[in-house]
């Protein structure tokens, strides 16, 4: 466990700004920040002791970052104490989360125009015409999602390849890739 550097304290304490500013926990976004800042598995004690919050809310936070794939728990050093990374796909799997709003959002609009079109009462031309909006709205985005969802698991696929021959050649894996993003 690495007691984060000014730069890292800085960069975990804008995860907390942003998953707060998205309507989520100001812990969990912190849990994620200090989780992409440590080599190693960090216990429920150590998040207690790098962030200095209570043991009780950070259990419920990890548990539920856990739940939607942002983190995961692993094996440690001590046997009985759990232990938790940043799960290797934690940015797609923010991402399908989401996407998951995105979809809820589009059912919404369509639930609710069904039920408009039952009742057929006079005034409501607004609001179908609201509802018609945010569904177009919806459906483009979800499009736009899984078109972007496909492109990344090709780049990714190029990219572990690419590593994986680098490493056979002695070459530096670490280099960024673009050129499959700009296919």
């Amino acid at each position: 466990m690495n007691r984060p550097s000014p730069t890292e304290e800085d960069l975990i304490q804008e995860f907390g700004n942003l998953y707060e500013s998205y309507g989520l926990k100001r812990l969990e976004g912190l849990i994620v920040g200090l989780l992409l800042t440590q080599d190693e598995p960090v216990s429920l004690d150590g998040m207690v002791t790098l962030l200095g919050h209570s043991k009780g809310p950070i259990s419920i936070a990890v548990r539920r970052l856990d739940d939607i794939g942002l983190v995961k728990k692993v094996n440690g050093p001590v046997n009985r104490r759990n232990y938790y990374a940043a799960h290797p796909d934690l940015f797609y799997n923010n991402f399908q989360f989401n996407m998951a709003t995105v979809r809820k959002n589009r059912q919404m609009a369509e639930r609710f125009l069904a039920r408009l079109e039952e009742e057929e009462e006079n005034g409501q031309a607004e609001t179908v015409e609201n509802l018609k909006h945010m569904r177009l709205f919806y459906q483009l985005m979800e499009s736009f999602y899984q078109d972007f969802s496909a492109q990344w698991r090709k780049v990714k696929q190029q990219r572990l390849d690419g590593d994986a021959s680098e490493k056979e050649n002695g070459e530096d894996a670490s280099r960024p890739e673009t050129s499959a993003l700009s296919e």
